[in-house]
């Protein structure tokens, strides 16, 4: 199998340029957020073209590229990726139902599937469902884009340490014009703009042919294929350890496999609705490929797509002989959380203390007061920020005593935010014995 690129749900998503028609009329008061988050998750009927601004920052780094975009219903793109002097670099072009990523100047030419045409494991509601639970929606404006007037959708993610996005919807054709994604005093953002546009009633359908020559001799795969755990397990041979949720409302999307020399990297993929992370388990470190899970040709993308990732950060452990590789660009702390949540504690592997409904003294309970910082309910875990110290994750469980303000009360009850009064747990397990939460008046 190849390296995951463009037809993954990772990647496959920062190419759809998505957008129904709106009436022609500006509308004379901003329109419903979820009316402009159906038409993102839409295609578009309308044809137009234009160029865009695509500027990523890095930390002190930036980079810019210029794209020319052509769109035909249905679903046929052609992106014209250009270099500092105008040339052509690389183009990426779908005919609707397949598409090729010509590389100019190395002469090669990388085939798959066009964006949405594949069918991917999570249904679309699915998606939807988790964005709504995961983030806010608002909308602003109007602003300007392209010299066009446009509303603002923001996506403000409930949980810290996610990013920002705000799109910029046409008012008149509901063409996503721009897109900006950033982590709140972070440098990293993403922004894509187009800097010209225009509608048409048609394009020429030469734009949108494949290259026959050089489809027979293409040189790469533009997999992955979307794939169960269970269907991993069985393509590999090799049983996958990793929950279907992880902390910070992330859930099991697909996985593929691909090979690094002689090694085979499992590729497993998560989503929170729009937030995307990857999960890549080796039999040793192994180095990926510069396109690592954002594919080739496409870390720098236009517009128009609900999903468009910034530059991804890496985070690397190993638990027993197993190596694994978390990228995504969420906050540090929370990539932190996440890998904590995806593997087993350390401890996992010693024997649970004898009895493990003995008399206290015989299980090494600890104590902390702090607050709550998050609440996994699908795995019955809440993170826990102490008064002095890092966020820890708990286990509630059948035997979890937990009082509010001198009452029982469940996981159900608890939110972000609340204080935590005394939380006694087994410091091997982090299984919760019990958690006194301050009365709801005094969050």
């Amino acid at each position: 199998m190849g390296i995951p690129t463009i037809k993954s749900s990772l990647t496959g998503w920062l190419l759809a340029l998505s957008a129904p028609c709106w009436a022609a009329a500006v509308a004379a008061s901003p329109p419903d957020p979820l009316t402009l988050l159906d038409s993102a998750l839409s295609a578009s009927n309308r044809s137009y073209q234009g160029r865009m601004m695509v500027t990523e920052w890095s930390g002190k780094q930036t980079r810019a590229e210029e794209v020319e975009v052509f769109y035909s219903p249905t679903n046929r793109y052609r992106w014209e990726f250009l270099a500092p002097d105008g040339a052509v670099s690389r183009i990426a072009v779908s005919d609707g139902a397949s598409e090729q990523v010509l590389l100019v100047q190395p002469g090669k030419t990388l085939r798959g599937e066009a964006v949405r045409a594949s069918t991917k494991l999570m249904f679309p509601e699915r998606e939807k469902e988790l964005l709504l639970k995961n983030y806010l929606l608002s909308v602003s404006g109007p602003d300007t884009v392209a010299g066009r007037n446009a509303w603002i959708l923001l996506l403000k993610p409930i949980l810290a340490g996610k990013p920002h996005q705000q799109l910029w919807f046409d008012a008149e054709t509901q063409v996503i014009l721009a897109i900006k994604r950033y982590l709140p005093t972070r440098q990293f953002a993403t922004l894509s703009r187009f800097t010209r546009f225009e509608t048409t009633k048609s394009l020429p359908d030469e734009l949108f042919k494949l290259k026959t020559a050089a489809a027979a001799a293409a040189t790469g795969d533009m997999g992955p294929d979307f794939l169960s755990i269970d269907e991993l397990e069985k393509a590999t041979g090799r049983e996958i350890a990793l929950p279907e949720s992880l902390p910070g409302g992330f859930a099991f999307e697909s996985a593929d496999f691909f090979e690094v020399g002689k090694d085979t990297v499992r590729h497993l993929r998560y989503t929170d609705g729009l937030a995307v992370l990857s999960i890549f388990l080796t039999d040793r470190p192994v180095r990926l490929p510069a396109a690592g899970a954002s594919g080739l040709g496409s870390r720098l993308s236009p517009p128009g797509s609900l999903r468009l990732s910034s530059t991804g950060k890496v985070f690397a452990w190993k638990r027993g002989q197993q190596h694994y590789t978390l990228m995504s660009d969420v906050s540090r702390d929370l990539l932190e959380r996440i890998a904590a949540g995806a593997t087993p504690p350390k401890h996992a592997d010693r024997k649970p203390p004898p009895d493990a409904d003995a008399p206290e003294g015989r299980i090494r309970w600890t104590k902390l007061a702090g607050s709550v910082e998050s609440v996994e309910f699908s795995a019955n875990r809440l993170w826990v920020k102490a008064k002095k110290g890092k966020s820890r994750d708990f286990a509630v469980t059948g035997g979890t005593e937990m009082i509010r303000d001198h009452k029982p009360a469940g996981l159900a009850d608890v939110k972000p935010g609340d204080k935590v009064k005394l939380l006694r747990y087994n410091s091997a397990t982090r299984e919760i014995k019990k958690i006194e939460l301050a009365p709801v008046s005094s969050r």
